[in-house]
């Protein structure tokens, strides 16, 4: 990138398909097209031997033949301690996203003419901390700056027509992509865009309807094969079973039946799907997704008794089958609109990246200047120098960062502590649980949140503080229900014997940018302990070594 020309890029990275976007010299978010000439990438890897990966939709075509050399929707496994080994290599769910993201770049490149570096990447709302931050590795192992990680339904607002309404307005967002869900209330002013609340399933997707039609064709298919044949002998036929039924669900959002000819085993046969049915068959499915919006809406109603829905927003490519709009106007009454849902994402991400440039931009030359007065006026040139290097107009640009954007906290963090509500819990096992001090959907930052904890034996020298996120869908208190945190540990030592419920003081918060922050006091020696905690999977060292990995790779489409 070139100090005249200055280009970032919003991604979209999705679990089945992803996609990259640019703000274009007219203001307008363009979506860069890959090597087939398409807007969207599957999100499928093959590793083709120990030099060279494609990505793309060669890659799920080969899914077929090497399905053992293959990896697909390997969004789900982000924020795990997942492993994939290939070619006496190991790799990780950030390594292997990582190569998807190269390949995205590359072929922006070549669509732009300008290479990639600053970029902002999207995640799923409901996305803890340690999904973001490996999300956030995983560009880094990519080669590629990362300025920021947004929700998906934040850009998706961010390229809404909405947000240029005038006054206040809330909106709903039901986000139904290929392999996670979430919905999430965002209050959109002119001059920002607020998280109010968010909830979902990053286990739920477009991939579960496909999977169901698959199981539907395959059992329909084996009632007509001839006794004796097993299908299941004929791994390419099982293989093409799963691109079928990806084709045919979409096809069912626009008729209402769709014949479909199968091959396999020496076997054919042609089976005729309706719309009714395949609705029929995952209705289960859409009836989880109506379950986390109305949790979505008791959250709203707890935290803002009085707020209404101003408008319902669909987003994601399985959103746009039809029974998802029907369910929705049928339960809640709304008009939901169907905005782009393919590609509204990775432009409303290219918008927000733009738009976090120009903040960067002036707040810098705003720290850097004297008095109000020129703080103003170096804010204006560091506008007019961004313009100047994309070719953007500074109204578009100014248009562009107006909007201060506010997230909130998907997951809550707390403490482990030994139970001592039982009278004889001295003479038993510890038993331990979490106490959350910030909780899902907190606004970010949380600022301090404060408790009091106490020992737990006579005579005690020592504290020892764990931290954990909750790892479910709802956040309890026992061990199962949350996960420590890698480094979420340290303990107070050289303390003199203490009493039994000698007081501790502790205090939590998380920052913008998901920088978890606990200080623990011992209250009578005043001795502290500090855990700063950037909430990961993988440490730096790690990261490093992926990044040298990744780049010994020729990665292409």
């Amino acid at each position: 990138m070139t100090e005249t020309n200055l280009r970032v890029f919003g991604i979209d990275l999705g679990t089945t398909y992803s996609a990259i976007a640019h703000v274009d010299e007219t203001g307008r978010p363009t979506v860069c097209r890959n090597t087939d000439s398409l807007e969207t990438t599957p999100s499928v890897v093959y590793f083709e031997n120990e030099s060279n990966v494609v990505v793309g939709s060669v890659a799920k075509n080969t899914a077929i033949t090497h399905p053992d050399r293959v990896v697909s929707l390997i969004k789900r496994e982000m924020g795990s301690a997942a492993n994939y080994r290939f070619d006496d290599v190991d790799h990780t769910p950030e390594s292997i996203s990582a190569l998807i993201l190269k390949q995205l770049a590359q072929d922006a490149a070549e669509h732009t003419g300008s290479a990639v570096s600053q970029v902002v990447i999207t995640v799923p709302a409901y996305f803890g901390m340690l999904e973001r931050d490996a999300t956030k590795n995983a560009g880094r192992i990519a080669g590629l700056d990362v300025i920021g990680i947004v929700p998906e339904p934040v850009a998706a607002a961010l390229h809404y027509e909405a947000t240029t309404h005038p006054g206040e307005r809330t909106i709903l967002v039901y986000d139904l992509g290929g392999g996670t869900f979430d919905t999430t209330v965002i209050r959109v002013s002119a001059t920002e865009i607020s998280v109010v609340c968010t909830d979902g399933d990053d286990r739920l997707g477009g991939a579960d309807w496909d999977a169901r039609l698959r199981d539907h064709l395959f059992e329909r298919f084996a009632q007509q094969v001839p006794p004796g044949v097993d299908l299941e002998d004929d791994e390419e036929f099982l293989q093409s079973l799963v691109t079928i039924s990806e084709d045919t669900k979409k096809q069912l959002s626009r008729a209402e039946s769709r014949p479909v000819a199968l091959r396999g085993a020496g076997a054919s046969a042609r089976i005729d799907v309706t719309r009714a049915q395949f609705e029929d068959l995952t209705k289960d499915l859409l009836d989880k997704t109506v379950d986390i919006v109305r949790r979505t809406l008791a959250t709203l109603t707890e935290k803002e008794p009085d707020t209404r829905i101003d408008d319902v927003l669909l987003v994601g490519g399985s959103s746009s089958m039809p029974a998802v709009a029907q369910r929705l106007r049928a339960e809640f009454g709304w008009e939901p609109r169907l905005h782009d849902p393919h590609l509204a994402v990775a432009k409303g991400a290219a918008l927000f990246a733009l738009g976090r440039v120009v903040h960067r931009e002036v707040d810098q030359a705003r720290a850097e200047a004297a008095d109000p007065v020129s703080a103003d006026a170096a804010a204006a040139a560091a506008v007019d120098t961004v313009a100047a290097r994309t070719g953007i107009s500074v109204q578009t640009l100014e248009s562009l960062s107006a909007k201060d954007t506010h997230n909130v906290l998907p997951k809550a963090f707390g403490v482990k502590l030994v139970d001592t509500s039982a009278p004889d819990w001295r003479d038993k096992p510890p038993s331990y649980y979490v106490e959350h001090l910030v909780h899902a959907n907190d606004r970010l930052p949380t600022g301090d949140r404060t408790m009091t904890a106490g020992t737990v034996r006579e005579n005690q020298t020592e504290i020892e503080i764990e931290l954990y996120e909750q790892s479910g869908v709802v956040a309890g208190p026992g061990l199962e229900e949350n996960k420590a945190l890698t480094d979420g540990a340290g303990a107070i030592t050289g303390l003199p014997r203490l009493p039994l419920g000698a007081p501790v003081d502790i205090r939590m918060e998380v920052d913008e940018e998901g920088l978890l922050r606990l200080a623990a006091t011992e209250r009578s020696t005043g001795k502290e302990l500090t855990i700063e905690v950037r909430v990961s999977v993988l440490g730096a060292e790690q990261v490093a070594e992926a990044t040298r990995v990744i780049s010994g790779l020729t990665v292409s489409s």
